[in-house]
């Protein structure tokens, strides 16, 4: 499937090109990250010699290694092993897993380590005799969730709370509980400026969301919705049972923390990548109350059965990566190479070609924002979009002819290269109905979020 294209694929293709080859090359990345993905990313590129091949490899690995965690995590349940192998199949037919492994590498791998993590909380659970060691593997496998991603190290939070709450007394679950929710909304709250338009009262399901069905395709809107569905009434039948036998079991509610009503579905932000990340846990509690229900001595052979066609479904998977919405890199790389600055410049340019950009160029600087850190006048760059160099030269009228010549370049007929400092006065000159114009994605015009600085900068 990755293969289609012999280019990065999905929309951050590049960038994780660009980490792999920084760690490969130099032992550190070009973006400084916490995220194990990248550097195994880097690991894989360095084996094959090629960073964007070594991203791809590495991507299908971990989507094997997904499926194969979602078998592992049934068994530890103590799942019948029709039903394991269905939801095997499942997982390995499932179109929004494919698509996590086109855009969603450090969430596939955040992803793959929890489900990991689930299963050996069960299995070590499931043991008569417990012993310090049964939890060192627990252990790791917490830290790398944590390391991963920040949607994994969420979710291993919650369910490592929710699964020691479940050792106390009733009262005392509530009361720890309710705490844990105040220390949630307290972290989330830091957070603020980043997740506050990801909220939304619907539509609830992705398959309801005209943008979301145009945005990720109907096959992706219509799997998410039906495994929110069956994991929301897996819920609500579980609690009632629990409340006719008078039990309760607080790990019931890790379900609407993995599928939560409320996101906002009408871009794809933080919602969608929730839900996505959510797939292989919902697949999971879909067939462990499936195989709880469903007691037919045939049901084995009938498991069997489906699973052949879901394997067959699987094959099929592959048109979830449609090559034409990845960005134009082969034009992007045509644009680079007749870019020439010094290692020691950074260039502004749109998100997309400034990750082309250090890849193709020696690793050099590249921003899709606005520096709000000083950068001296002559190392500092831009490639603008969708300008004539004429009407720049017109505004520019005092300048010396020889730095319009060395400081004015066109690329194609869609880019010039042009030094900040002249393109910051041409804007000043110009007339504000244009200046509107050229003030857009293409041409970066502010700087970077206050809340990934102060990321960047801790």
């Amino acid at each position: 499937m990755l293969l289609q294209s012999s280019e990065p694929a999905g929309l951050d293709g590049y960038f994780y090109a660009l980490q792999a080859k920084s760690f490969a090359l130099n032992g550190r990345l070009e973006n400084p990250d916490y995220k194990i993905g990248y550097y195994l990313c880097g690991v894989f590129a360095f084996i094959f010699k090629n960073p964007i091949l070594g991203c791809k490899v590495y991507s299908s690995f971990v989507s094997a290694l997904l499926v194969f965690s979602i078998y592992i995590a049934l068994k530890s349940l103590k799942v019948d092993y029709g039903f394991s192998v269905l939801g095997t199949a499942v997982a390995f037919s499932s179109f929004a897993l494919s698509s996590m492994c086109i855009n969603f590498i450090n969430n596939l791998t955040g992803i793959t380590f929890f489900i990991f993590y689930v299963a050996s909380i069960f299995s070590v659970s499931s043991k008569d005799e417990k012993i310090n060691t049964d939890f060192i593997l627990p252990a790791v496998l917490f830290a790398l969730c944590t390391l991963s991603h920040l949607v994994s190290a969420a979710f291993a939070f919650v369910f490592t709370v929710l699964v020691l709450l479940r050792k106390l007394s009733c009262k005392k679950q509530l009361i720890l509980l309710a705490l844990s929710v105040l220390a949630g909304v307290i972290l989330f709250s830091r957070q603020l400026p980043r997740f506050h338009s990801v909220f939304s009262i619907g539509p609830v399901l992705p398959v309801f969301s005209q943008f979301m069905k145009k945005a990720i395709g109907f096959s992706i809107s219509l799997e998410l919705s039906v495994i929110f569905v069956l994991c929301w009434i897996s819920f609500v039948g579980a609690v009632s049972y629990c409340i006719h036998k008078k039990t309760f079991d607080i790990l019931l509610f890790f379900v609407p923390v993995l599928f939560f009503p409320f996101w906002n579905l009408n871009v794809l932000d933080m919602g969608y990548r929730m839900l996505l990340s959510a797939v292989p846990a919902g697949i999971i509690v879909v067939f462990f109350v499936l195989d709880r229900v469903i007691k037919t001595k045939k049901k084995r052979l009938i498991c069997l059965i489906l699973s052949l066609v879901f394997i067959f479904v699987g094959f099929t998977t592959k048109s979830v990566y449609d090559v034409n919405r990845d960005p134009p890199y082969a034009y992007y790389k045509k644009i680079v190479q007749n870019i020439e600055l010094p290692d020691d410049s950074l260039l502004i340019a749109h998100l997309g070609m400034n990750h082309v950009y250090t890849y193709e160029k020696n690793l050099r600087d590249a921003l899709n924002y606005v520096p709000d850190f000083p950068v001296p006048v002559e190392k500092l760059w831009r490639l603008a979009y969708g300008v004539n160099p004429i009407a720049i030269e017109d505004k520019l009228y005092d300048e010396p002819e020889e730095i319009l010549e060395r400081c004015i370049r066109k690329i194609d007929s869609s880019y010039i290269l042009i030094r900040e400092d002249l393109w910051q006065k041409f804007l000043e000159r110009e007339e504000e109905i244009y200046v509107n114009n050229y003030l857009n994605w293409f041409n970066p015009h502010t700087v970077r979020p206050a809340f990934i600085r102060k990321k960047r900068n801790n």
